[in-house]
C-alpha cells in the first residue's frame, strides 16, 4: 500500500496556507486550521492513531491539525484528513476500511469549497 501522498515541499505548503486563507474568510472552522498551519514545523501537533480510537466513533469524519503518526490501532473505520501522515498511520486507516486524505487533496476534491459540516478537529 503506497501512500499516494508525498513529503511537503515548500512550494505545496505555501499553496496550502493560501487555500486555507481563502478559505478562512468565510469560515471559523478554516480559520482555526490556518491558525495551526501557520504553527512553526517544531510546533505543530502529532496525534497518535490510538487517540482517534479513544475520541472518535465509526464512520466520524476526522481532521488531524498536524501529523498523524502510527502508534496504536486502528478499530473502526474513519475519514481522517491531516496535514500529513506516517507511513504507518496512512496504512493502518486504510487496514480499518477508512479513508485517510491529505489537507490539500481534500481542499481540492471539494471543488476548492469542500463541506465541512461533520467534521471533528483533533489535536
Amino acid at each position: 500500500m503506497e501512500m499516494s501522498g508525498r513529503k511537503p515541499e515548500p512550494t505545496r505548503y505555501a499553496h496550502l496556507v493560501r487555500s486555507v486563507s481563502r478559505l478562512a474568510e468565510e469560515s471559523p472552522f478554516w480559520e482555526r486550521v490556518l491558525e495551526e498551519l501557520k504553527r512553526s514545523r517544531r510546533r505543530r501537533r502529532v496525534v497518535n492513531v490510538e487517540k482517534l480510537n479513544r475520541v472518535t466513533k465509526p464512520n466520524e469524519r476526522v481532521l488531524v491539525l498536524g501529523k498523524l503518526l502510527g502508534t496504536g490501532k486502528l478499530r473502526h473505520p474513519l475519514t481522517v484528513i491531516a496535514f500529513d501522515f506516517s507511513e504507518t498511520s496512512y496504512r493502518k486507516v486504510m487496514e480499518a476500511g477508512g479513508k485517510p486524505m491529505y489537507l490539500d487533496q481534500f481542499i481540492t476534491s471539494g471543488g476548492g469549497k469542500p463541506d465541512v459540516s461533520g467534521i471533528r478537529l483533533i489535536g
